[in-house]
């Protein structure tokens, strides 16, 4: 990768709109906020503007940079974001996940962070590979039985 080039943002569109409507949310509470300081400038005020301006400066650069799993190019053999993937765990179980943006992983239980251990042990890898997850709790191998990707 090229110095000064930053990978985008990878929202699926379900993502995507959980994250504008996170940010109509933050936009609306922080009108309210401004609109209370206008009668009233307390510290607790104060400080949650600041955070409210900060999450929705964030959450507007996440949305203008972000694209869709369908719009990289990706190697179709390789594990990446966006992509659902099933894994055998040690006990023969399988588990299916989509991994996402730390972002839109708070959607639903399907939906695990790129940052969680299991994502980051699969990123990479492809179907057949054994990997090993690091966890707080300790370590563990699985086997990627099946990637698809998710437009």
């Amino acid at each position: 990768m090229a110095t000064g080039t930053t990978t985008p943002p990878v929202l699926t569109s379900e993502g995507r709109e959980w994250v504008q409507r996170r940010l109509r949310r933050a936009s609306d509470r922080l009108a309210r906020v401004e609109s209370e300081l206008a009668n009233e400038r307390t510290e607790e005020l104060l400080r949650e503007r600041w955070q409210l301006t900060t999450q929705v400066e964030q959450l507007g650069k996440t949305l203008r940079d972000a694209v869709a799993p369908g719009d990289l190019r990706d190697d179709p053999t390789i594990v990446e974001l966006g992509d659902e993937v099933e894994v055998e765990l040690p006990d023969g179980s399988r588990e299916a996940f989509l991994i996402v943006h730390p972002l839109e992983a708070g959607m639903d239980e399907h939906r695990t962070s790129s940052e969680a251990p299991l994502a980051g042990a699969v990123l990479g890898h492809r179907v057949g590979d054994r990997v090993t997850v690091e966890t707080p709790a300790g370590v563990y191998g699985c086997t990627i039985m099946r990637r698809d990707r998710i437009g």
